[in-house]
């Protein structure tokens, strides 16, 4: 099938050219881009004029105004150095080297603003063609009134609200399988009917691990799938049924479904956090697999987006699974 693929380099920030030393690479997108073409897809990079202009007030349908203007004013940097923990309880720089920055910190905002109108862009796509992958997004760890876990923004939130504001949906569903619980989508749509969420995710560690019982990371989704060593064999089982359940809860079919697909559960991720899910090519191939037919089978728009992924081995993940599609 001939279903549309955003890529750009422009849509996949690389983190090291501002200084930040994270082993998320923006290189990964266009691994993925290019091992797809080796295979003989005929893919062409995205136009950007097509992506839509983003304001200060679509943000503010995701997002708190007060946190908005002060991503556009002199809070920009402490923004980011919480989001992306690049200064240590002592006041130490932590992950971050301005000296190697090939770029100003303020010019990140540019940038994520364009990643942000890359989902946008999908969920359109994905209305008209009922599938749209885009190579970036997943910032499902952005809260309402503040990043988080390196995500400063929720590119998913944002792209539904700027879609119901203008009347193309009512009613969607998030469905996370980052390794890490898909926290600030949770925290932003726990009181919106109209937005439903399913986070298959670990049952330790970050962000979960916070010691406050009523910190935003602690907010429920829809329905939460806490994987271990004890149940994680029977990891698409437990998203099968998820569905299913999420299915019984909405009572209806939604307007749109966006998916997280964290590549971050491969047994190969260089993430220490990630630890906890060895997951293998095969298992994340099927367990892709089942969200895409699911939907299908339903003739529900899909829009998916990248999320977590770590290392040399991430694209991987996403190059068997979009192989597959674009084979159908």
């Amino acid at each position: 099938m001939n279903y549309p693929i955003i890529y750009h380099p422009r849509l996949s920030p690389t983190w090291k050219d501002f200084g930040i030393l994270i082993p998320l690479s923006g290189q990964r997108s266009k691994k993925v881009f290019t091992s797809l073409k080796k295979l003989g897809h005929k893919l062409e990079e995205s136009d950007l004029k097509n992506l839509p202009k983003l304001s200060k007030e679509d943000l503010k349908l995701a997002h708190d105004t007060e946190f908005i203007e002060r991503l556009f004013s002199q809070g920009l940097f402490k923004e980011f150095t919480d989001c992306f923990e690049l200064i240590d309880e002592n006041g130490n720089y932590n992950r971050y080297d301005p000296q190697s920055a090939k770029k100003e910190l303020t010019e990140f905002m540019d940038e994520i603003l364009c990643h942000l109108a890359g989902t946008s862009y999908a969920i359109d796509l994905a209305l008209q063609n009922e599938f749209c992958y885009f190579l970036g997004g997943g910032m499902h760890h952005a809260r309402k009134d503040k990043g988080a876990g390196f995500c400063i923004l929720n590119d998913m939130i944002l792209g539904i609200k700027k879609a119901q504001s203008e009347k193309k949906i009512e009613t969607c569903w998030v469905i996370d399988v980052d390794a890490h619980k898909g926290d600030g989508t949770a925290h932003m749509t726990v009181n919106d009917p109209s937005i439903l969420t399913l986070s298959l995710h670990m049952e330790k560690g970050w962000p979960l691990d916070h010691p406050d019982p009523d910190h935003p990371s602690k907010s429920p989704s829809t329905i939460d799938i806490e994987l271990n060593s004890r149940n994680s064999q029977n990891y698409n089982l437990l998203l099968k049924e998820g569905l299913e359940n999420l299915l019984k809860v909405q009572g209806s079919m939604p307007d749109l479904i966006i998916v997280n697909d964290g590549a971050d559960p491969y047994e190969f991720d260089e993430l220490p956090s990630t630890s906890l899910l060895k997951l293998s090519k095969e298992v994340l191939l099927e367990r892709d697999q089942i969200i895409f037919n699911f939907a299908k089978e339903r003739r529900i728009p899909q829009a998916w987006v990248m999320s977590g992924g770590y290392g040399q081995r991430s694209h991987e993940i996403y190059v068997q699974f979009l192989d597959w599609v674009l084979n159908l």
